[in-house]
């Protein structure tokens, strides 16, 4: 397969491209690294960095992908200090919604950071935005999340957003995440401004999910000479976007206040 060629936001469909691959695994479920340098990444198309990617079970569960997700992210997140949370994407399109009804399920906990028991129960000061899309707001997700990111001082900004794959086994079965940063619709060839260190002046974290597939790709796995061009989402979309939102979710809001309770959290959710 031609990674160069298939649109896919994975670095892990590029790894043959010359990049270290590690492999472990995280409560039972596995999960891979690949560390992309700057020639590399000129290649593939792909911001210098680690990629990881947790492969999740052929049957959703639920349980497992939390504790695991859960589990990544408390080694990722800073230890302490403020996190702003962003959904990326278009609520009204199922397969680009991951973003956004992740977000409505972050515990934003900024507001209440003044309460004498915020400091007591040892909580961290968490925002929550959900960006929209260009067409939507006629502003670049970067831009809102540089000026957000200006006011807020956050110490790592968290992005949410749905992916591009190019190969079967991984559509709505891996969470990829990276501090390389990110280029939303750059799998599906609508590239907007990078999301990065570098653009926002903190750190970022991106979380995403493949939730579409390069028909290219889908149909060379059964014909290499046919040739088609188009995105192909999965028929269980709906399902599959409620799952990873909810597990993505969940496991941010146990990883940045882990003295918080599901039932405490889910208080805190309007």
């Amino acid at each position: 397969m031609d990674a160069m060629t298939n649109r896919t936001d994975l670095a892990t469909e590029c790894a043959e491209i010359k990049a270290t691959t590690e492999n472990g695994r995280v409560s039972g479920l596995r999960l891979s690294r690949v560390s992309v340098d700057k020639q590399t990444g000129k290649m593939i198309g792909k911001p210098p960095g680690d990629y990881y990617t947790l492969f999740c079970p052929e049957e959703r569960d639920e349980k497992r992908e939390t504790a695991a997700l859960t589990e990544i992210l408390t080694r990722m997140l800073p230890p302490d200090g403020k996190i702003l949370v962003a959904g990326l994407g278009n609520e009204n399109i199922t397969p680009d919604s991951l973003g956004v009804k992740t977000a409505e399920r972050v515990c934003a906990t900024a507001q209440l950071s003044g309460q004498p028991e915020f400091k007591d129960l040892g909580m961290r000061e968490v925002c929550v935005v959900a960006t929209g899309v260009l067409a939507q707001t006629g502003i670049e997700s970067a831009e809102q999340l540089k000026y957000i990111a200006n006011g807020v001082s956050p110490d790592m900004v968290v992005v949410i957003d749905s992916l591009a794959c190019a190969e079967t086994n991984r559509l709505g079965k891996t969470i990829q995440l990276t501090e390389a940063g990110i280029a939303p619709g750059s799998g599906v060839r609508n590239q907007r401004t990078e999301i990065s260190r570098e653009t926002l002046g903190a750190r970022v974290l991106a979380i995403g999910v493949p939730t579409v597939i390069d028909l290219a790709s889908l149909v060379a796995e059964e014909d290499k000479n046919k040739k088609y061009t188009g995105m192909v989402v999965p028929r269980d979309i709906d399902m599959l976007v409620r799952h990873f939102a909810k597990v993505i979710a969940r496991a941010l809001n146990r990883a940045l206040n882990p003295a918080l309770t599901d039932a405490e959290m889910e208080s805190l959710l309007f």
